[in-house]
C-alpha cells in the first residue's frame, strides 16, 4: 500500500465489549500510571507495535506538528526514538506530542518542539505507553495496522493495538544489510514529499506530474520489447533493442513512479510487466556502444525495481530480475570505461543502483572508489593543479596526452569538464550522473557531496552559463561551443543550493528556465517532480 500522508481524523467511538468493566479496570488516573516510571536511561531504537510495524514520523520530516504513524520497519532516522529519562519520547530532534495539549480521545500524535509541557509526557507499563495527565493511552486508529496508519491517544484498553515495544537500551541497528529501501536516486521520504506536494496541486509539482503522465511512458497499453540480445552501435547503428531496452526502463520507473503517488495498482503491476519481460528473456549486450547501453538501462531498472519491492511488495519475479542485473548488467558496468567520462560515470551509476537492489556491499564500495576517481578526472578544479586529474592507469601520462583527451582543451578553469569541448549533451550525460550516484549514496548514509559537491557545483554553473547564451571566449573551445545540456541540473541543484545553502544564480536560472524537466529518453527522467525543492 502506498504510503499516506493525509492528516488523521479523529476515529469514531468503537463498541467494546463490556466496555464499562474494561474501562473500570484499565482506566489510568491523572499523573500515575500504574507500575510505570519514565525510562531510568535514554535507550534509542524502533518502537514497534501493532502488526509489527514501527512508530514512524510521517516523510521523515522534522518540521512541528508532522503526524507520526505506523509504518515497516527500515531502519531509518524516523523510526528511530530516543526514550528519554525526563519522561520525553524523541525523534528527528523533536518530541512525541499531543496536538494541541488535547486529552480527548482520537488526539492526534504528533512530533513538535521539546518544550516541557504535560503533552510531551508518557510513561509505560504491560506494553502500553500512556500520557499521565490525560490518562489516555497511545493507540493505532482503525484498529489498522496498514503503512500510514495515523497514531493518536484513546482510552486505555490492553487492546493489541495499544501495546508497544520500546527500545531496551543502546541504539537499534539498521537492518543488517545496511541498505535503506527505497534508495535508488529517490527515496522513501522524498516520494512521499512530492505525493503530498502532487496532492495539494502545488506548482511547480503538479506540472511536472501531469507532464509525466501524459507520457508515451505512462501508458498502460504499453507493450514491452525484450531481446536476447541487444546490440547496439555507435550513435544507434545498428540499434537492435536498444532504444526499446531504454525506454521500457523508463516506462518501468515511470509506473513504478505513477503507483507511489496514485495509489493505482495498475501501474505497480505495469511495471511489473515490464520489467518481468526483460527479466525472462534478455542475456547480453553487443556492439561498439554495448557497455554505455548497459549502463543508461541499468541506471533506470534499479529506480523501477526498489519502489515496486519496497512499496508495493507483490512481484513473484523479483529474484528472477535481481538474477538478471547480478548477470547481464552487473559485470559489464562495474569495471568501467576508459572512453569519455560520460561512459564511466554513467556505469558507475548503474553499478551503485544494481548494488543497493542486491544489497551487495562490495559491489557497492568498489563502484564508489571507482565513481569517485572518475568525477575527480571529469570535472576541473584548480586544487587539481595546472593540468586535470587523470585516472590511475588510464594512460594520461603526459600534458598533451590529456590535453588530447580534454578535446584540444588546453586552458583549464573551474567547471570545465572532460567532453565540454566536444559538446554539452554529453557533458551533461555525465554531471547528471554525478549527481544521480551522489544523491543515492547520501540515501544510503554514506555523504559524498564533501568530496564531489564542489565539482559538482562547479560544472553546474559553469555549464549553466553558457547554456544561457553567453558566448564563449576565445580560449574557450576555440570560441565555439556545441549546446544542449538537457534536464540534468535539478537533482544537483536541489542537493547544493536548497539542501546545503550555496548561491547558484546560473543554474537555478537555467533550472526554473526549464521546469518542468522531462526526459532526455536514455536514463534522465522526471527529476523535477522527483527533486525540486525536495528537502528531504
Amino acid at each position: 500500500m502506498a504510503r499516506r500522508l493525509a492528516g488523521p481524523t479523529p476515529r469514531r467511538p468503537r463498541i467494546r465489549l463490556a466496555a464499562t468493566l474494561a474501562a473500570a479496570l484499565l482506566a489510568v488516573p491523572t499523573g500515575l500510571f500504574v507500575g510505570a516510571s519514565a525510562a531510568t536511561a535514554a535507550a534509542t531504537g524502533a518502537i514497534t507495535g501493532y502488526g509489527g510495524k514501527c512508530v514512524d514520523v510521517a516523510a521523515a520530516n522534522p518540521a512541528n506538528s508532522t503526524p507520526v504513524q505506523l509504518y515497516t520497519c527500515n531502519g531509518s532516522t524516523a523510526q528511530q526514538w530516543t526514550v528519554a529519562d525526563d519522561g520525553t519520547i524523541r525523534a528527528l530532534g523533536k518530541c512525541l506530542d499531543i496536538a494541541a495539549a488535547s486529552t480527548t480521545n482520537g488526539a492526534r500524535a504528533q512530533i513538535y518542539d521539546c518544550n516541557g509541557t504535560a503533552a510531551q509526557q508518557w510513561s509505560s507499563s504491560a506494553g502500553q505507553v500512556a500520557n499521565p495527565t490525560s490518562g489516555k493511552c497511545l493507540d493505532a486508529t482503525g484498529p489498522s495496522s496498514a503503512d500510514g496508519t495515523p497514531l493518536q491517544i484513546w482510552s486505555c484498553t490492553g487492546s493489541a493495538n495499544q501495546l508497544w515495544t520500546l527500545p531496551s537500551g543502546g541504539t537499534t541497528p539498521p537492518p543488517s544489510t545496511g541498505f535503506t529501501h527505497p534508495g535508488v536516486l529517490v527515496s522513501r521520504g522524498q516520494l512521499d514529499f512530492v505525493r503530498g506536494r502532487v496532492q495539494a496541486g502545488a506548482q511547480t509539482w503538479a506540472a511536472a506530474y501531469s507532464q509525466m503522465m501524459s507520457s508515451r511512458y505512462a501508458s498502460l497499453s504499453r507493450t514491452p520489447a525484450p531481446r536476447a540480445v541487444v546490440e547496439c552501435g555507435s550513435y544507434s547503428n545498428p540499434n537492435n533493442g536498444c532504444t526499446d531496452e531504454r525506454e521500457d526502463a523508463i516506462a518501468a520507473y515511470t509506473d513504478a513512479l505513477a503507483w507511489y503517488l496514485t495509489g493505482d495498482s495498475r501501474y505497480a503491476q505495469k511495471a511489473i510487466q515490464i520489467m518481468d519481460a526483460w527479466s525472462a528473456t534478455i542475456t547480453s549486450h553487443t556492439g561498439s556502444n554495448g557497455p554505455l547501453q548497459t549502463g543508461w538501462a541499468a541506471s533506470t531498472w534499479p529506480r523501477a525495481a526498489e519502489i515496486i519491492k519496497y512499496t508495493y511488495g507483490s512481484w513473484p519475479n523479483a529474484n528472477r530480475f535481481a538474477t538478471m542485473l547480478r548477470n547481464v548488467y552487473l559485470p559489464v558496468v562495474r569495471n568501467g570505461s576508459n572512453s569519455n567520462g560520460n561512459w564511466e560515470l554513467t556505469m558507475m551509476e548503474a553499478a551503485v543502483g544494481i548494488a543497493v537492489f542486491l544489497e551487495d556491499r562490495t559491489a557497492y564500495d568498489a563502484a564508489v572508489t571507482r565513481f569517485l576517481n572518475r568525477a575527480r578526472a571529469f570535472v576541473y578544479l584548480p586544487s587539481d593543479g595546472a593540468l586535470p586529474y587523470t585516472v590511475p592507469g588510464s594512460g594520461l601520462d603526459t600534458s598533451s596526452e590529456i590535453i588530447g583527451y580534454w578535446q584540444g582543451q588546453s586552458t583549464f578553469v573551474a567547471g570545465l569538464a572532460q567532453e565540454t569541448c566536444r559538446d554539452f549533451v554529453h557533458t551533461g550525460y555525465g554531471i547528471s550522473a554525478i549527481s544521480h550516484v551522489a544523491e543515492t549514496s547520501r540515501i544510503q548514509g554514506r555523504d559524498l557531496y564533501p568530496q564531489v559537491g564542489e565539482r559538482l557545483r562547479q560544472a553546474l554553473g559553469f555549464h549553466s552559463r553558457y547554456q544561457l547564451g553567453e558566448a564563449a571566449p576565445s580560449w574557450l573551445c576555440g570560441g565555439t561551443l556545441t549546446r544542449g545540456l538537457g534536464p540534468i541540473t535539478e537533482v544537483g541543484f536541489n542537493a547544493m543550493a536548497n539542501r546545503l545553502g550555496n548561491v547558484m544564480t546560473n543554474t537555478q536560472t537555467l533550472t526554473l528556465q526549464q521546469r518542468p524537466a522531462g526526459t532526455n529518453n536514455l536514463f534522465v527522467a522526471w527529476e523535477t517532480l522527483t527533486h525540486a525543492s525536495n528537502p528531504n
